[in-house]
C-alpha cells in the first residue's frame, strides 16, 4: 500500500466520509422502517442503497486502520532501543480492531445499531487521523488533539441526530462526557500511551565520546561517573514535518533536564540530534535514561545507562 503524503490525505478524508456514509445509512434504515409497505422495486432500491452505504462505510474503517497499524508499529518497536509495555497494550488494541472489522457479520451487526454504530468509527479516526495528520504538515500534538476532538464529538453529535427520540439527548450527553473524559486524560499525561506515529526513533545511543554526529563508546554501564553523559538519536519522519521534540534526561525515574531539540522531517536514515549531561547529582550512582518525547508527552523511545559508583 502506498503511505505517501497523497494517500494520507485520502485517508483523513476517507474518515470524514465514513461518518458521513454512516450517517446516510442510519437515516436509510429509518426511512425503510417508515415505507415498509411500499412496493417492490422502491424496496430493492432501499436495500441498494442500504447495502452500498455499508460497503462505502466499512471500507472507509479498514482503510484508515490498515493505512496507520505499520505506523503505528515502527514507532512502538522498531528501532526502539526500550520497549514500552503501554505502547505493546496499544497496538495489541489497535491490531484486535482491525482484525475484527474484517468480519464482515460482526462489522455489519456493529454499525447496524444505533447505539454501537459510532464506537468503530471513533477508534478508526482517533488512530487514523493522529498517525495521518503529520505527513500534511501538522505537529504531532496539534494532529493528537484533532483527532481526539473528532474522536469526542462526532459519537455526540450522530447519537443526537439519530437515537430513539426518547432517549436522544441523554445518549449524545453521554457520548460528549465519554469523549471530554478522554481528552482530559490526554491532557493529564494519558498521551504516552500512544505511540508517535508516524514519527519513528531510528537509531539511540548513550556514551561518552562523540565522533561526528555519534558516540564512539556506546555503553549500558559505567564504572564511575564519566565527564559527561551523551544521547545521540536519530528520528525518521514525513518530509515536511517540523516539530517539537525533547530529550528528558531522567537519574532512577526522576527527571533532570528537559531540552528541546530542532527537528525537521524527511531523511530515510532519520534527522540526528544530540544533548549532553554535564552536571551529575551527587551522588552520582544510579540509572540514567534519556527517553525523546513530543510536546504532547508522546514517548518515541529511550536509552539508559548504569553507574555503578
Amino acid at each position: 500500500m502506498d503511505r505517501g503524503p497523497r494517500r494520507a490525505a485520502a485517508v483523513a478524508a476517507g474518515t470524514v466520509l465514513a461518518w458521513l456514509s454512516l450517517v446516510a445509512l442510519h437515516a436509510l434504515q429509518r426511512f425503510e422502517l417508515k415505507t415498509a409497505q411500499v412496493g417492490r422495486l422502491p424496496r430493492l432500491l432501499l436495500w441498494a442503497a442500504r447495502f452500498s452505504g455499508m460497503t462505502l462505510t466499512q471500507g472507509m474503517l479498514q482503510l484508515g486502520l490498515f493505512f496507520c497499524a505499520p505506523f503505528y508499529f515502527h514507532a512502538a518497536i522498531v528501532g526502539v532501543a526500550q520497549v514500552d509495555p503501554w505502547h505493546t497494550a496499544f497496538l495489541a488494541g489497535l491490531f484486535a480492531i482491525s482484525a475484527l472489522s474484517l468480519w464482515d457479520p460482526l462489522t455489519e451487526w456493529l454499525l447496524s445499531q444505533p447505539l454501537l454504530a459510532p464506537l468503530l468509527p471513533a477508534v478508526t479516526s482517533f488512530a487514523a487521523l493522529n498517525c495521518v495528520l503529520p505527513g500534511l504538515g501538522l505537529s504531532t500534538q496539534r494532529s493528537l488533539w484533532i483527532a481526539a476532538t473528532a474522536a469526542a464529538l462526532t459519537p455526540a453529535l450522530m447519537l443526537a441526530a439519530l437515537a430513539p427520540a426518547g432517549q436522544r439527548w441523554r445518549l449524545a450527553a453521554l457520548a460528549l462526557g465519554s469523549g471530554l473524559t478522554l481528552m482530559a486524560a490526554l491532557w493529564l499525561g494519558a498521551a504516552r500511551l500512544i505511540p508517535a506515529a508516524p514519527l519513528r526513533l531510528v537509531r539511540a545511543e548513550l556514551g561518552s565520546q562523540l565522533e561526528g554526529k555519534w558516540v564512539s563508546d556506546p555503553a549500558e554501564r559505567f564504572a564511575s561517573a564519566p565527564p559527561r553523559l551523551i544521547c545521540a538519536t536519530a528520528i525518521a519522519s514525513p518530509v515536511g514535518l517540523k516539530d517539537r521534540l525533547f530529550h528528558v534526561w531522567r537519574k532512577d525515574g526522576r527527571e533532570l533536564w528537559r531540552i528541546e531539540l530542532e527537528f525537521t522531517g524527511g531523511r530515510t536514515e532519520g534527522y540526528r540530534t544530540r544533548s549532553t549531561l554535564r552536571h551529575f547529582p551527587a551522588p552520582a550512582r544510579g540509572r540514567y535514561e534519556c527517553s525523546v518525547v513530543t510536546a504532547a508527552g508522546q514517548l518515541l523511545g529511550a536509552r539508559s545507562a548504569r553507574i555503578e559508583q
